[in-house]
Parts: C-alpha cells; sequence; structure tokens
C-alpha cells in the first residue's frame, strides 16, 4: 500500500495522539486539528487523500465538517468516530459523506483497515481519472493527427491555407485567426483569416527581416501578440529548415486564456502547414512545367482559366485586388515575313520570357493565340498593373533578338489591364476592358507619332514634339491645343489636387513643374492627414520641380519638392502630369505661347517615363 496523507480531527488531544501514532505507524503522513475551522484551514493549504473526525464536537460538527469539505473536495474520503453507537446518527453521517462510521474505543486494526481501504479507494479512483485523461488525451492526439494528415496531404496551395488555418483555430479554440504566407522574396503576405479578427488592424505585410516581428517569426517559437493582454492572442511561426514559410495568428479562446498546452499544440499544427505549404508549392512548380505552350513557355490557356478562378475566389472571399492585361503582339505576320524562320522563333520566345522578368512567382503568363497572352497579377491594383505594363515593355526593348528584329521591323506591342473590382467583377468584364484600352494603346499619339522610338531620357524633346504636333492630331484624339491662358495651369492644379482628395488611397503619381512650381499654393485641396491612406498603403506621391528662386515648396507628407537649379528649360515652361488609378491627365505650355494637355494614358506614362529618367527620380 502507497502512503497516504489522513488529516484527523478531534476536539480531545488524548484521542489525536492515539489516531496519528496508530495510524503514521504504517508510514502515513499524519496531520492534526482540533477544531472544524482548523480542519478547513489544513484542507485548503494542503492536500489530503483520508479525513478522519469526530462527529460530536463543540461549535461546528463533523457531519457538516465533512458536508462542506466534500462539497469543495470530492475526491476526498471520511470516516466516522464517535462515542454514541445510535443509527440515526450513523445514517445522517453517511448522508454528509463519511464511507466509515467506527465507534469508540476504536480497536487499532479496525481503524488502519478502515483508513487503507479508504486510501485504496483513493488510489484507484486516481487511477481510474488519469486513464480516462490519458484516454482523451489519446483520442484528442488522433483527431489532431487526422487533421494535420489532411494538412500534409492537400496539394492545393489555396485549400491548404484554409484548411491549415481552420485546424490551428479548432486544435486551441481560437475565436479568430489569421495566416500570412512567405512569397518569393521572403516577405509575409497575408493569404487568409477567419472568426473574430479585426481586418483592417492586421498587416498586409510582414517583412520577417526588418519588422519588429521578425525576431521573433525566426526564433520559431509561439510569441504572444504585441500589445495584446496576455494570454488573448499569440503568433506562432510555420517554418521549414529554420526557414520561415508562414506566420499564424491565433486570437480570443473560446475558454480561457492561451496556455503553454495551446501553444503547444499549435507549433505541432505549424510544422505539419509548414512542411504542407512547402509541399504544394513545389507540387505546383511540377504541374506547371507540364503545362506550358513548348514555343514559348507560356502557360495553356485551360491551366490560366482554373488559376483565374481560384483568384476571383480569393478576391471576393477576402475583399483583395487583382489584374488582368492583354498583351498583343499587333503586327505578327509582318514580324514572321520579315524576320525569317529562326529569328521569329527566337523573338516570341524572347518576348514572352521578358515579360516574365518583370512578373513575381505568383503572377501567371498564358498563351491564347500566336499574338496574344493573358497576364495575371495577383494582389495588384490598377496602378501596379500599369507599372507592369512599362516594365514589362522595357524588358522586351532590350533583348536582342528584338533589337535584330527590329533592324528589320518595328515590334508593334500593346497592352491593355483592368483590375478586379475596380473594372468588374467577372473576367468576361475585365477581358472587355483590357480590349479596350489595348485599342486605345494602338491609336494613341505613342503609336501615330512613334514617339516610342525617342531615347528613355528625351523628356523635353518628347514636349517639344508635342507642343509642335498641332494639325498632325487626329480629330478623334484624346490630346489638343489650345490658346494661351494665364489662369489655365494654376486650375489644372487646383483640380488635380482634388482628383487626388477624392479617394486619397489611390496609388498614383502627380508632377508639378515650372518656374513658380516649389511656390505652388494651389495644392491646398490634397487631403490632410487624416485623410491619407492607412499605414503599408502607398497613396498619390506629389513631385514638385523648379528651381530654388521659385520659392519654398509647400510642407505637406504627400509632396516632395525637387530643386532643380540651373535647367532653363523647367525655368521656362510649365507641366502637370498625373498618372494614376483613377486618372491619367498632362499639360505642358509655354507662359504666354504653345499649349499642349491630353488624356491620352500611354501618352501620359511615356511623359511619366521620360521625366523620371530625365531627373532620376523614383521609377513607378
Amino acid at each position: 500500500m502507497n502512503a497516504g496523507r489522513v488529516l484527523i480531527v478531534d476536539d480531545e488531544r488524548f484521542f489525536r495522539d492515539l489516531y496519528q501514532e496508530m495510524i503514521a505507524s504504517r508510514g502515513h503522513t499524519v496531520r492534526v486539528a482540533a477544531s472544524a475551522g482548523e480542519a478547513m484551514g489544513l484542507l485548503g493549504a494542503e492536500r489530503f487523500d483520508v479525513l478522519v473526525a469526530d462527529i460530536v464536537m463543540p461549535e461546528t460538527d463533523g457531519i457538516a465538517l465533512v458536508r462542506d469539505a466534500r462539497a469543495r473536495w470530492p475526491d476526498l474520503e471520511a470516516v466516522a468516530v464517535t462515542g454514541r453507537e445510535d443509527v440515526r446518527v450513523a445514517v445522517q453521517a453517511m448522508k454528509a459523506g463519511f464511507a466509515d462510521f467506527l465507534t469508540k474505543p476504536v480497536d487499532r486494526q479496525e481503524l488502519l483497515e478502515v483508513v487503507e481501504r479508504a486510501l485504496e479507494r483513493v488510489r484507484l479512483r486516481r487511477e481510474h481519472s488519469a486513464l480516462l485523461e490519458e484516454n482523451l488525451q489519446f483520442v484528442k492526439s488522433q483527431s489532431l493527427f487526422r487533421q494535420c494528415a489532411a494538412v500534409l496531404g492537400t496539394l492545393d496551395l489555396e485549400r491548404l491555407q484554409e484548411l491549415a488555418l481552420s485546424v490551428l483555430a479548432r486544435a486551441t479554440d481560437a475565436q479568430g485567426a489569421a495566416l500570412w504566407i512567405a512569397e518569393e522574396k521572403g516577405e509575409l503576405t497575408l493569404r487568409a483569416y477567419r472568426g473574430v479578427v479585426d481586418r483592417a488592424g492586421l498587416p498586409p505585410r510582414i517583412d520577417p527581416r526588418a519588422d519588429e516581428l521578425g525576431p521573433a517569426v525566426r526564433a520559431g517559437a509561439p510569441f504572444p501578440a504585441p500589445g495584446r493582454p496576455p494570454g488573448e492572442a499569440f503568433f506562432v511561426p510555420l517554418a521549414v529548415d529554420e526557414e520561415p514559410v508562414g506566420l499564424a495568428l491565433l486570437t480570443d479562446r473560446a475558454s480561457g486564456p492561451f496556455g503553454p498546452e495551446d501553444h503547444a499544440t499549435a507549433l505541432a499544427v505549424a510544422d505539419f502547414a509548414a512542411i504542407a505549404v512547402r509541399n504544394a508549392r513545389r507540387f505546383q512548380a511540377l504541374e506547371r512545367l507540364g503545362l506550358r505552350d513548348r514555343e514559348t513557355a507560356a502557360y495553356n490557356l485551360s491551366y490560366f482559366v482554373d488559376y483565374a478562378g481560384k483568384e476571383f475566389y480569393k478576391a471576393r472571399r477576402y475583399g483583395r485586388q487583382f489584374s488582368l492585361v492583354v498583351v498583343s503582339v499587333d503586327n505578327l505576320d509582318q514580324m514572321r515575313r520579315a524576320a525569317g524562320r529562326d529569328l521569329f522563333r527566337c523573338a516570341t520566345r524572347d518576348i514572352v520570357e521578358a515579360i516574365g522578368r518583370a512578373t513575381r512567382d505568383a503572377d501567371v503568363i498564358a498563351k491564347v493565340s500566336d499574338n496574344e497572352y493573358y497576364v495575371l497579377l495577383p494582389e495588384t491594383d490598377h496602378f501596379g498593373a500599369l507599372t507592369f505594363q512599362r516594365r514589362a515593355a522595357e524588358e522586351v526593348r532590350k533583348e536582342d533578338s528584338v533589337i535584330t528584329l527590329e533592324e528589320r521591323v518595328p515590334v508593334l506591342l500593346s497592352m491593355g489591364a483592368a483590375t478586379f473590382p475596380k473594372d468588374g467583377e467577372d473576367f468576361d468584364e475585365l477581358l472587355h476592358w483590357c480590349r479596350a484600352r489595348v485599342a486605345d494603346q494602338r491609336g494613341s499619339l505613342v503609336r501615330r507619332l512613334h514617339l516610342g522610338d525617342l531615347p528613355e531620357n528625351a523628356f523635353w524633346e518628347l514636349v517639344d514634339l508635342l507642343l509642335e504636333a498641332g494639325s498632325r492630331l487626329p480629330e478623334s484624339s484624346p490630346s489638343a491645343q489650345l490658346p494661351a491662358n494665364p489662369g489655365l495651369f494654376a486650375a489644372v492644379q487646383r483640380e488635380a489636387a482634388r482628383e487626388v482628395a477624392r479617394d486619397p488611397r489611390a496609388r498614383g503619381l502627380l508632377f508639378v513643374g515650372g518656374p513658380s512650381a516649389l511656390a505652388s499654393d494651389a495644392l491646398g485641396a490634397l487631403p490632410a492627414g487624416e485623410g491619407m491612406a492607412r499605414a503599408g498603403d502607398e497613396p498619390t506621391r506629389v513631385y514638385l520641380l523648379g528651381p530654388r528662386g521659385g520659392g519654398e515648396a509647400p510642407s505637406h507628407p504627400l509632396v516632395t519638392p525637387v530643386v532643380l537649379d540651373g535647367d532653363e528649360r523647367i525655368a521656362g515652361c510649365e507641366f502637370l502630369l498625373l498618372h494614376g488609378e483613377n486618372a491619367c491627365y498632362a499639360l505642358v505650355q509655354e507662359p504666354g505661347g504653345r499649349l499642349f494637355h491630353s488624356s491620352d494614358a500611354p501618352l501620359v506614362a511615356s511623359l511619366v517615363a521620360k521625366l523620371q529618367a530625365l531627373y532620376d527620380l523614383q521609377p513607378m
């Protein structure tokens, strides 16, 4: 028999000492109390297996003591000792929770047998509870293992993200959860969330190398969410070979605060999920290899449609944006005839490869026909799509085969972009707007006046061509020359500022240049600090370019002054270029002389690109 802990309660010291000596002789730990109050104090301070109590005691008797003690500690065994042989007292004692009833004088052997039977019942009950707890833990572990096996067996990355987050939330009883997955450059991007989480408060991106969470993410262990009360929320990294591939946030446990057991459970699930993410990416890469066009290595249309369907689901589910770009080779037949078979095939392949260099791992290029390609850009707004078009065009122009081919025939590429949900909420709507913008690019002055042949930093040469365009402007063109108007430039600046203020979160660029641009007071309609975008967003940036003598630039968080002393052209010409998600507009004028303005988006983009190249400004 294992040693137990016994508490003896009797108001007479003789019996306390007698029972203590008897029971302690068997190796048990024995404590004594002279009253019910003293006994309750000991029971609250220490753990006991058996209570041996006298029935008749002053103030609180043994029956009341056991009734109170059993109410607080149900597993406590109780043995009654009394000098009264009364059946009614015995019945009351049994109802109160006594398991055995002894009368004084107590036989030594009988007392020891009764106490050891009580200790045996305690031991059996505890063993049963332990086995039951082990069985429950086993069932829980088996269930968790089956769920983790399902996560590990999922090769569809989008479905995997949802499943992993669901298992993490269920396993830890979290009412809210969010998941970030690492992109190709290591930055963690928000991919899924569920339950009671503040979507606006979740950072869209986390950089493990730079953000304050970085060291904790790289450490690989669960850690508390900064700024939250203890036990309310915690992060758990997803790591493979000490490399972070994801990060999960778990919040608001349904039954009390999170504890070490929840952290351990979440880490176990996260380890499975991290391996599953790596496997899904490898499978995705292998799957893509078998779905590419042999000539250009672009994906086929069926794969693109399936991928686009998943992107529509994600965008609707999580309120995200994505963009579709149509790339058209407008003079394919002319290129084929002029180039010959080998050069044509090489140039076609290199064009697709060059466009691919402007994409990210998550972007998809698909071949629709010999002269048309689709590009899907997840997590990309309209300004991002315009930026992609510019970079893709620049990459194409760098290709040796394209340079060789253009010695014989121009390579005419047209691109048009549309963004979900800004331009439409189904594929047909997006495709309609892409094709409409491809048509706009074909009809742009950039194509009509061969402005693309100018060097990349030839901003002022392009301005001169536009100011001299005159009668060469088509009647249907969104460009025009106007008579000189002294007040027009300030009015256009005010309207451009109001356009930025209409949607402070829309990305874009606004350039204002001229002899008095730095002292411009026409930008007062720019949004104030409280109207600007949330942290992490990139609003429209405003650049004021002019000579130092033109005055002091206004102080505003969106405005960047650029001092250009000694530049004769900017001292004698005014221009405004607005290139953004919602509007494209250009105005150039010589004070008192020629004036040109346009809403031709490709032309505005060309002016912006050449201005940035000329003055070494931040590229799009």
